[in-house]
């Protein structure tokens, strides 16, 4: 189907296409503009970031350092990383880390009640964080979840694919979706 260019342009929502971690921790990011989360399914289901297992890595123990993590990254992206990429995303990791504290996530403490860090994998550090071992994506998806349902400025369109991206003389203009079981029928947000 070719992009559509004949919807009136004049309206600032936002739009997030996907009700995975990313797209759900977006959306509460933005506010208080009001947001609409194009979903396939009924949140919680069919979102992969439910199997993410062994936790989040970020630069918070101590003697760690961002640079230090940046530098573990790129070395074993062997060539093939992008290295601003990798120096933007472990910069924002502590701060992220903290959004999803104060989400209630229950990440792993140790005996003094500090965040308990594992070293993982190429990591020359402790800077894991988990939840109850193995089970980050699922626990940080439920609480995702319970904040954008309890949240006044984000609405839901469950059970829609989108298909692609409406124009308005060149810019965004909305989006045209499907449902997703029995899809025949076309909708635009």
């Amino acid at each position: 189907m070719a992009a559509s260019s004949n919807v009136p342009a004049g309206t600032d929502r936002i739009v997030v296409i996907g009700a995975g971690l990313a797209g759900l921790f977006t959306a509460l990011k933005l506010a208080p503009q009001p947001v609409t989360v194009i979903a396939a399914h009924r949140l919680g289901r069919g979102a992969s970031s439910e199997w993410a297992q062994a936790g989040i890595a970020a630069a918070v123990g101590d003697g760690d350092t961002i640079e230090a993590h940046a530098a573990d990254t790129i070395r074993v992206g062997r060539g093939i990383a992008n290295e601003r990429l990798i120096n933007m995303m472990v910069g924002e990791a502590p701060d992220r880390l903290e959004d999803l504290l104060g989400l209630g996530i229950p990440f792993d403490r140790d005996l003094e009640g500090r965040l308990a860090l594992r070293r993982e994998a190429a990591h020359s550090a402790r800077r894991i964080v988990s939840v109850q071992g193995d089970m980050a994506g699922r626990q940080i998806m439920a609480a995702l979840i319970s904040a954008v349902r309890a949240a006044p400025h984000i609405s839901f369109l469950e059970g829609y694919d989108a298909e692609e991206i409406a124009l308005h003389d060149g810019r965004a203009a909305g989006v045209i979706m499907r449902q997703t079981r029995g899809g025949s029928n076309l909708r635009e947000l």
